[in-house]
């Protein structure tokens, strides 16, 4: 954790540079069999996704979106973890590298099967299931012409996902999930 940190500020510090100094590990380790260094690749390119220009990052995005929604099935948590907090990321920080007609779907079905998984897992799939309806309403604000947003057709399924976590965790579980929960639905509503 501290190393990503570390990276992280750097990220932010030396801004492009990083990227060619840091793709080459996380290709080398996305993949690999032991689960360490697979998450230790994503923990990686979440760490560099604040600072270097969107437009150095965004193909790599495109190219890295796939992986990592099929990450979320990965059957390491941690390396779950880190992917829906990496996917978290992206939506915040990137989220016009996010082409509704090619990653939306399964973008969403990861996140939302991320809802029936540990409670460290559930409250990162809800900040990115948050970052998402945020940062698609910023980009495809409805206007006079256009009565539904990308995730609109989603609407139902994410919020009945949520609301099923409420009944299944909030209730019974030390770890306090509402804290994320409450925020995402929000969100979705407004």
């Amino acid at each position: 954790m501290a190393a990503g940190t570390c990276l992280a500020f750097l990220a932010q510090a030396v801004h492009d540079p990083i990227v060619p100094a840091v793709i080459p590990f996380i290709e080398a380790n996305i993949k690999q069999e032991n689960w360490h260094q697979r998450e230790a690749a994503v923990m990686a390119f979440g760490c560099i996704l604040v600072g270097p220009d969107p437009a150095v990052l965004s193909p790599l995005v495109n190219q890295a979106l796939p992986i990592l929604i099929s990450m979320m099935s990965d059957p390491q948590s941690q390396v779950k973890d880190t992917t829906a907090w990496t996917l978290g990321r992206i939506c915040e920080s990137l989220i016009t590298s996010i082409k509704p007609d090619v990653h939306l779907h399964a973008l969403v079905s990861a996140l939302v099967a991320g809802l029936q998984d540990s409670p460290h897992i559930i409250a990162n799939c809800c900040w990115a299931l948050m970052n998402l309806a945020d940062g698609l309403y910023e980009v495809y604000d409805s206007s006079e012409e256009q009565s539904t947003g990308p995730l609109s057709p989603y609407f139902e399924g994410i919020v009945g996902a949520l609301l099923q976590v409420t009944e299944t965790y909030v209730p019974t579980h030390p770890f306090p999930l509402s804290g994320s929960l409450r925020p995402c639905v929000l969100t979705l509503i407004l």
